[in-house]
C-alpha cells in the first residue's frame, strides 16, 4: 500500500513539474518574439529564433501610411512551435529602403490639447461657507473637458470664463475619456457675486524643449522618440495639432546620480520663429510637416535607416547640438532587445564621449530624440536616462518611428 502511494505521489510530481516546466518554455519562446518585425521591400521573411518555430502567413499585405507620399505594406504571420503549437501573431511591416536627415538640434514644442485636462476635482465652499464638491464621480483625471453647453473648449481660461458665464444653473460638458465621447450634467458653486466654480482641477497647452531626429525626403519630421506627456498624471496628451519652434539654448545643468540634469533655453513664439507643424503626438515620438525655414536650416545630407535586426552591440555615436554646434558623441550600444516588446526603450546605450561627459555628464533632458548612428545609418534615437546612472540611458529602433508615422 505503501509503495502504491509512493508511486502515485512520485507520477503526480513527475507529471506537475512536467507541466509547469512546459507552460515555463512556452511563455519564454513567446516572449522571445516580436509583436511587430520590419522587412525591406523585396528582402526575404527571416525571424530569428534559437526555438523549432515556424512562420505562416495569414492574409494579404494591405497598404498602410508610413508618411504621407512613402507607403509600406503590413500582414500578419503566425508563429508555431514544431509548426503545430500556435504561439503569436506577428505584424510584418514591409518598407522601402528609406534616406533621412539626421539632424540632433534642439527644438521648441507648443502642443495644442484636444480639449483641458482633468487633472483632479476637489471641494469647494459656497458664499454661505457651504463645503461640496459638484464634479466628484462625474468627471475623471485624465478625462478631456471638449465643450460646455455646445460651445467647443479650447483653453483653461476659456474654461473658467465660460463657468463663470452659465453656471447659475446647470451646464453640461462634453467629456472625451479615453476616445469615447459623452455629456454630463454639473450644478457648480456659487462663490461671490456672478462667480462660479465647478470644483475641478485643469490644464491646457502643453511645452517644452526637446531634439528634433530626422526629417524625410517630403518633409516629414519626428522628434523625441518618446510621447508628450502630462507632467502629473504620466499620461500621453491628447492633441488636435501643435508647432514646433527653435529653441534658444542658453546653458546646461549638468546630470548627476538622481538628478538627471537638462539643456537649458527659452523658446520666442512669434510667428517668424516657427519651424513646422506637430500632427501627431504618440508614444514613440511627435510627427509633423516641416516647413520651409526648417528645410532651409537643414544640411541635405541624406543618411539610410538601418532595421533593428542590422544594430550591433559596441561603438555608435549620438547626434547633438551642445555649444551651439552639432557634434557627433561616442557611445557603446550595451544590450539590443530584438524583440522590442517594450519597443521606446529597445537599446541600453552607455556615453562614453570624454567631451560630453564633461559638459552635461552624460544624458540630461533636452536631449530625448537625439540621434543614435551606427555605420553611417540612423539607428534609433534617445530616449531615457537612468535616473542612477546619467551616463546610461534608453534608446528608441528608427524602425519602431518610422512604422509609427
Amino acid at each position: 500500500m505503501k509503495n502504491s502511494l509512493y508511486r502515485k505521489i512520485t507520477i503526480l510530481t513527475i507529471l506537475c513539474t512536467f507541466t509547469m516546466a512546459s507552460f515555463y518554455c512556452y511563455g519564454k519562446i513567446k516572449s522571445s518574439l516580436p509583436d511587430q518585425y520590419t522587412i525591406y521591400y523585396g528582402d526575404e521573411l527571416n525571424i530569428k529564433s534559437r526555438y523549432p518555430v515556424s512562420f505562416i502567413k495569414k492574409d494579404f499585405p494591405c497598404s498602410v501610411n508610413v508618411s504621407n507620399q512613402v507607403k509600406s505594406d503590413s500582414y500578419n504571420v503566425e508563429a508555431k512551435l514544431f509548426n503545430m503549437i500556435p504561439l503569436k501573431n506577428i505584424k510584418i511591416n514591409v518598407i522601402p529602403k528609406i534616406s533621412v536627415i539626421p539632424c540632433g538640434f534642439q527644438i521648441g514644442l507648443y502642443l495644442h490639447t484636444n480639449g483641458v485636462m482633468v487633472i483632479g476635482t476637489e471641494n469647494v465652499k459656497d458664499i454661505h461657507g457651504n463645503e461640496s464638491s459638484p464634479a466628484n464621480n462625474i468627471v475623471q483625471k485624465d478625462d478631456y473637458i471638449v465643450s460646455l453647453n455646445g460651445i467647443k473648449v479650447s483653453s483653461k481660461s476659456q474654461l473658467t470664463f465660460l463657468i463663470n458665464k452659465y453656471g447659475n444653473s446647470d451646464i453640461t460638458l462634453g467629456i472625451n475619456r479615453h476616445g469615447s465621447n459623452f455629456e454630463v450634467k454639473i450644478k457648480p458653486v456659487s462663490t461671490g457675486k456672478n462667480q462660479f466654480k465647478a470644483g475641478i482641477w485643469v490644464r491646457d497647452d502643453s511645452q517644452g524643449i526637446g531634439t528634433l531626429t530626422y526629417i524625410t525626403k517630403d518633409g516629414i519630421f519626428a522628434g523625441l522618440g518618446h510621447g508628450i506627456n502630462d507632467v502629473d498624471t504620466g499620461n500621453l496628451l491628447s492633441s488636435e495639432n501643435g508647432i514646433i519652434y527653435n529653441a534658444n539654448i542658453w546653458g546646461i545643468k549638468t546630470g548627476k546620480r538622481g538628478n538627471p540634469g537638462g539643456l537649458l533655453g527659452t523658446i520666442n513664439y512669434d510667428k517668424e520663429n516657427e519651424l513646422g507643424t506637430i500632427r501627431h503626438n504618440t508614444n514613440f515620438g511627435i510627427f509633423g510637416i516641416a516647413n520651409k525655414k526648417l528645410l532651409d536650416m537643414t544640411e541635405k545630407k541624406y543618411m539610410s535607416i538601418a532595421l533593428k535586426d542590422e544594430i550591433k552591440t559596441g561603438k555608435a555615436v549620438i547626434r547633438c547640438r551642445i555649444d551651439n554646434k552639432i557634434q557627433d558623441f561616442e557611445i557603446e550600444i550595451e544590450k539590443i532587445d530584438h524583440t522590442n516588446n517594450g519597443r521606446e526603450k529597445g537599446m541600453i546605450i552607455h556615453v562614453t564621449d570624454d567631451i560630453l561627459l564633461k559638459k552635461t555628464g552624460g544624458i540630461i533632458q533636452g536631449m530625448s530624440g537625439s540621434p543614435i548612428i551606427q555605420g553611417n545609418k540612423l539607428i534609433g534615437a534617445l530616449t531615457h536616462v537612468f535616473v542612477d546612472d546619467p551616463t546610461r540611458g534608453y534608446g528608441i529602433f528608427i524602425e519602431t518611428m518610422i512604422n509609427e508615422e
